[in-house]
């Protein structure tokens, strides 16, 4: 079997059971900050979290876990407005469904 056909059958067994992340990949975003205590720390400054720029199911609940946060496969935005009316967004890296959400670097 040649090079390139086993990197397409990986690839393809990709498409229908996700692929294991690297364990370097882990560890280095275990050491990332976690987004619930960044958020707190946006709170405590005065931002306010935008909570309409994330996507919400039919009886109106956040789609992702906190309103502010919009994902896509792996990675998050989150929107907060300032009281003069800038706006921060913060990138996050979504992990599994059970992770906590990361604060990118």
């Amino acid at each position: 079997m040649t090079a390139l056909r086993a990197a397409a059958l990986i690839g393809l067994a990709c498409l229908f059971a996700p692929c294991a992340p690297l364990a370097q990949e882990d560890s280095e975003n275990s050491d990332l900050p976690p987004y619930s205590s960044f958020r707190q720390s946006l709170l405590s400054d005065g931002w306010t979290p935008d909570a309409n720029f994330g996507l919400r199911v039919a009886s109106g609940k956040p789609l992702y876990r906190f309103p502010e946060v919009l994902c896509g496969p792996k990675i998050c935005h989150a929107r907060w407005l300032a009281r003069g009316g800038r706006e921060k967004i913060v990138t996050l890296l979504r992990g599994g469904l059970t992770d906590e959400y990361r604060v990118a670097p």
